[in-house]
């Protein structure tokens, strides 16, 4: 299999599971709140699982978002520049988001391997390694600048157009 294609299956399939994540964030929530309104002893997880579940949701959803272009984008200043003006400000844009995107990519790595080395733990309700939350916001953002960086090879600018709906 290509690397193209395998690339593209990771990209919707962090979006489905991001859905399905929403789904099941959206059920635990519900019950949760059934328990405690019928005098039953709520799930004690519900909160930190919610919690951990957005975090999850943002960072595999959002590289989507950029390839769909899903993610907010103002373009009322923009859009009123000559066409030679607003291309150029568009790359700067994607330039910008490519650099930002992959020094927060990187930031966040150096957190993984630090406290994974360190074997820290976030204590909640339940305990998760506080390397995976790093690795979370690691992969989001590489992600994301990968897809900032396929629209600016391939000559396209991130308009926002399917946000706008």
């Amino acid at each position: 299999m290509h690397i193209r294609h395998v690339y593209d299956w990771l990209i919707v399939g962090l979006a489905t599971l991001a859905g399905i994540t929403l789904v099941f964030v959206t059920g635990s929530i519900i019950v949760d709140v059934m328990l405690r309104n019928l005098g039953f002893s709520p799930m004690r997880w519900t909160s930190a699982v919610v919690e951990y579940a957005l975090l999850f949701v943002t960072m595999a959803g959002a590289p989507w978002l950029v390839r769909t272009n899903g993610h907010v984008a103002i373009t009322s200043f923009v859009a009123l520049l000559p066409e030679r003006p607003r291309r150029i400000v568009a790359r700067a844009g994607l330039l910008l988001s490519i650099a930002v995107l992959s020094t927060l990519s990187w930031r966040a790595s150096l957190l993984t391997m630090e406290t994974f080395a360190s074997g820290t733990v976030d204590v909640r309700s339940i305990n998760i390694p506080s390397w995976v939350l790093y690795a979370m916001l690691a992969g989001g953002f590489c992600l994301m600048a990968l897809e900032f960086l396929r629209l600016l090879l391939r000559g396209e600018t991130f308009t926002g157009a399917s946000g706008a709906h």
